[in-house]
């Protein structure tokens, strides 16, 4: 019967229609496994995103930028004498580039730091007092003292694990001393200026914050010329993060020489990147397992269908319907059961992601304060983010696992004899 061929589309729309809700209680739970398992899926999607994203920002942010340039040998063996001699001229065509970032001169140390009551290891990081974005984070930290200042060049901002280890306070000596490369020591006098706490134990033990102008000075002694400002790195904040390639590319025609190198964030952090490899794996391999459950469901409804209705698809292979036919009937059930899937599912998804967005989760009691992930940390309240990126990524995703759930039943029905399904 070819005539049946030139059937509307609109009534096997229909038919798929009627037979998804012959057995509504088996439909609506196949649907709710289904929103449920890509609420979960979108839920745990947007909470890595975003922990991952708050890591990677506070990295840039405490570290040295999107991109960084250095000595070419300062990231493999860090050494007071592998800076940067004539740091001047190159932030001057640094400026000229007109990059949209902040362009960050820095001096990063390494030091002994000792009062008359104990020494400890210290990293010590000249920045420019006013403009530099440590500022803007650990100012608001401090809990007694001040911020840098020009009028004090010898001013210093230690955290509170130091100050408790060196028993200083605000206005207390302390003496860093920096080797040299020749094996000698050089050493300066600096005074408390400040404390900080910024509730991440590695910097609040280890890091001081002093201008550029006393970092100089251990520089000067490794043979730097005070006058073209020597610097150990030049931070580049970029404005907008997804510039960063196209900028590393240009910067490295530029200023690659056999003294200088051009880094972005994720050469300077590998140890991050790597961490963030490992925890996307995790969650991969959860919700591979989520979309398998998704699937069976899909699988285990349409196929149920198909075999209650043996009797009927017989009768229409009797009639003169093509196999074809049926196959597309059940795919259109199938269709319209990953339409109904998605729909849902964003539904249940997307709305524990607004919330979340909105509101935030506190992990303050489950990632106590000190706490370290890579060398960098999380904020205490993580928000939801999902990039549209994401979005159609899943939604692909589940509405192709979903429709392709359907193959099978549409073959198992095509392939029922109409003799033997009349029979039964």
């Amino acid at each position: 019967m070819d005539q049946k061929s030139h059937l509307p589309f609109s009534i096997f729309f229909m038919l798929a229609w009627r037979n998804l809700w012959r057995h509504k209680r088996r439909t609506i739970i196949t649907l709710s496994s289904i929103a449920i398992g890509f609420g979960l899926t979108v839920f745990s999607i947007g909470m890595q995103d975003s922990g991952h994203n708050n890591m990677v920002d506070n990295a840039i942010n405490m570290g040295d930028g999107h991109i960084t340039i250095q000595h070419h040998e300062y990231l493999n063996s860090p050494a007071n004498h592998r800076f940067i001699p004539n740091g001047k001229t190159l932030l001057n065509n640094l400026q000229h580039e007109k990059i949209a970032a902040q362009i960050v001169p820095r001096i990063s140390l390494q030091a002994l730091a000792s009062t008359a009551h104990n020494a400890v290891g210290a990293a010590i990081q000249g920045i420019t007092y006013d403009t530099d974005p440590l500022r803007d984070l650990l100012e608001k930290k401090l809990i007694d003292g001040n911020w840098l200042s020009p009028e004090k060049t010898n001013g210093i901002i230690i955290g509170e694990g130091m100050a408790r280890k060196l028993k200083a306070k605000i206005g207390s000596k302390i003496v860093t001393v920096t080797g040299k490369k020749g094996g000698d020591s050089e050493s300066h006098l600096a005074r408390v200026q400040g404390i900080y706490k910024s509730g991440i134990d590695e910097l609040d033990k280890y890091l001081i914050i002093s201008t550029l102008d006393y970092a100089t000075q251990y520089l000067v002694a490794e043979g730097g010329d005070a006058q073209q400002q020597p610097l150990t790195r030049i931070a580049i904040f970029l404005d907008d993060d997804k510039t960063m390639k196209k900028w590393k590319t240009i910067l490295e025609g530029k200023y690659i020489s056999p003294e200088i190198t051009v880094l972005d964030w994720e050469e300077m952090l590998p140890q991050l990147i790597q961490y963030i490899v490992i925890d996307d794996l995790g969650a991969y391999i959860m919700q591979f397992i989520i979309l398998l459950v998704i699937v069976f469901g899909i699988i285990n409804t349409v196929l149920m269908g198909v075999l209650e209705r043996t009797r009927e698809f017989g009768l229409l292979r009797a009639l003169g319907m093509s196999k074809r036919y049926l196959v597309t009937m059940v795919l259109l059930e199938t269709l319209l059961l990953s339409c109904m899937a998605v729909i849902i599912g964003w539904l249940a998804g997307g709305s524990i992601h607004l919330y979340v967005a909105t509101y935030g989760i506190d992990f303050s009691a489950m990632i106590p304060e000190g706490t370290t992930f890579a060398g960098t940390f999380m904020d205490p309240i993580v928000y939801s983010e999902l990039s549209m990126e994401r979005v159609f990524q899943l939604t692909i995703i589940v509405f192709t696992a979903t429709l392709a759930s359907g193959i099978y039943p549409a073959i198992k029905a095509s392939r029922i004899p109409p003799i033997e399904a009349l029979r039964t």
